[in-house]
């Protein structure tokens, strides 16, 4: 079968978006593919994506191209390229006016209800291993829970260190944190979970006090695999995050989304890097 394009869809980002945000639209771009390609109900869950972040996306028109890149009975694989729309372009030089995009990805959708063979092990975590969430956690009131558009609308409670350090429960880069929607949302559709899947404490801006003063985090690349889709009255889930190295400004997050009954929902792998942000020069009077 020869590989099918669609012709772009456009978007428009009022402001500064999580990778988890943009993880989003790239999942929601693909899924309306296929559902053009090969109708709804064929390839209705996307188990996996792995998204490479080329640039920054700044608040503007964004568009996203996607091609089918393998059909069979049990997957449909898509690559979706994630482009700034520019609204002027130079004339003169076709080559230096060509779109590049500012995210690539591949999304593997399937049909989890159809999804058939070994199962080992357990496929859940035992609730009595997680904080409490009213008595071992606290409501996260740090100002940056609300600068972004994405992380404002969300609640968050999680262990509180004596030191002031949130999520602070097991030791080392382990961190939790429960997290829900400030609406009173359900956490109801695997999209949410790709929302999620980016939002846990970073244990290198939880290891040190007052650490968004002085440093930036830049997400390299993440890969979501999703376990199973929540059930539609879910209002909480736990985010369980780990970094193995944090080493010369770069490290990586391991994630798992874990709902209140300790169903595994979804684990996702990051790698990112830390910048020092700029000191701003006082205005000379």
């Amino acid at each position: 079968m020869a590989p099918a394009t669609a012709s772009p869809s456009t978007s428009h980002l009022n402001g500064p978006r999580s990778r988890g945000f943009l993880n989003v639209m790239i999942l929601s771009a693909a899924q309306k593919f296929i559902a053009q390609e090969f109708g709804g109900a064929r390839y209705p869950d996307p188990i996996h994506v792995f998204v490479q972040f080329l640039k920054t996306v700044v608040p503007g028109l964004v568009s996203l191209r996607c091609t089918c890149l393998r059909v069979s009975s049990r997957q449909c694989i898509v690559r979706v390229e994630l482009m700034q729309t520019r609204s002027q372009r130079p004339a003169q030089d076709s080559a230096s006016t060509a779109e590049q995009p500012a995210a690539v990805a591949i999304v593997t959708y399937a049909d989890m209800a159809k999804e058939q063979g070994p199962t080992q092990g357990p496929s859940s975590i035992g609730p009595s291993q997680f904080p409490d969430r009213v008595r071992d956690c606290e409501v996260i009131d740090d100002p940056v829970v609300d600068a972004t558009p994405v992380t404002s609308k969300l609640n968050w409670r999680a262990p509180r260190a004596s030191n002031g350090l949130w999520g602070h429960r097991l030791g080392g880069h382990q961190r939790e944190v429960w997290v829900s929607f400030r609406d009173g949302s359900a956490i109801s559709d695997i999209l949410h979970l790709a929302l999620l899947s980016d939002m846990p404490l970073q244990p290198p801006a939880t290891h040190q006090p007052k650490f968004y003063d002085q440093y930036g985090l830049s997400t390299l690349c993440l890969s979501v695999e999703f376990k199973k889709r929540p059930d539609p009255s879910t209002q909480w889930v736990l985010a369980k995050s780990n970094s193995n190295s944090v080493r010369n400004g770069r490290y990586d997050v391991q994630v798992q989304i874990v709902a209140e009954n300790g169903d595994l929902l979804a684990l996702s792998h990051h790698v990112l890097h830390i910048f020092g942000l700029r000191v701003r020069e006082k205005a000379k009077i």
